[in-house]
């Protein structure tokens, strides 16, 4: 079984893949640590396949010029390292409550200068009750809102159907890959199954922050989603990545309603 990516350099090229969420900046974020492990990253990326890696560090750990500074200079040591990857600026902004005028301001730093922007929630808050208005207000301005990692959420684990509202608004969803081979624990892996089952989920990527844990790779998780939802929506995302870095529209197909979660009960005498 094999995913299959066509991209606009080359028509006919097989599993050239994209990586549109990453921790690969170094000294930034919580990402890489100095320019070694950066490379070493980029190294573990291009070996699975990798030609193109968006670096998204944290929006409220750098400023944009850093961040467009940084990518260029990563790109010249990559190539002097003899790597092919190409690093494009992005960043993974929270949506709280300023989000409105932080996108009205024009600063935030989208996916490869397009119009994607990669958002995301706390890991540990509640589901926020202004994030429809939030993501309206990025509308508005013209941004195209990715949401990442949906499936390490809580609300989602426990009802993935939360992120529908979202995606009848035109939201891409991303999941990360390590969360489908369990190593964001049981309930995200079950949330990221169902996402991408029910095609709710419409991206997959990295989410990396190291060379050896969480390290740039997502062919694996590609076909593990060919695996649960068929290879034809599994190549599907591969090329929504590859159109999302040309900034082309991307239109997701309908989702079936994702399955609730199970509660059990146990019952001690």
């Amino acid at each position: 079984m094999g995913v299959h990516v066509t991209t606009s350099e080359e028509p006919t090229a097989h599993a050239r893949l994209v990586d549109l969420h990453s921790h690969v900046l170094p000294g930034v974020d919580d990402g890489a640590r100095d320019v070694d492990e950066a490379l070493r990253m980029l190294r573990v990326a291009e070996e699975d396949g990798i030609a193109t890696i968006a670096a998204t560090p944290h929006a409220d750990s750098v400023t944009p010029q850093q961040i467009l500074d940084g990518v260029a200079e990563l790109n010249r040591l990559a190539a002097d390292a003899g790597l092919r990857i190409r690093v494009v600026p992005g960043s993974e902004v929270r949506i709280a409550a300023d989000l409105p005028a932080r996108a009205a301001d024009g600063r935030l730093v989208t996916l490869a200068d397009t119009p994607y922007l990669l958002l995301e929630l706390s890991l540990w808050g509640d589901w926020p009750p202004f994030l429809l208005e939030a993501i309206y207000s990025c509308q508005v301005v013209g941004l195209w809102p990715i949401l990442a990692h949906a499936e390490r959420y809580p609300a989602v684990q426990r009802d993935p159907g939360r992120v529908l509202p979202l995606v009848e608004r035109g939201v891409l969803v991303q999941v990360n890959a390590d969360s489908l081979f369990g190593r964001n624990g049981r309930k995200a892996q079950w949330a990221a199954e169902e996402l991408i089952r029910s095609r709710a989920a419409h991206l997959i990527a990295s989410d990396a922050h190291r060379s050896d844990s969480r390290p740039p790779r997502v062919r694996a998780a590609l076909e593990r989603a060919a695996a649960v939802a068929g290879e034809e929506y599994a190549t599907w995302m591969a090329q929504a990545a590859v159109d999302v870095l040309r900034g082309a529209p991307v239109t997701p197909p309908q989702p079936e309603p994702p399955r609730r979660r199970r509660r059990f009960r146990w019952l001690f005498r």
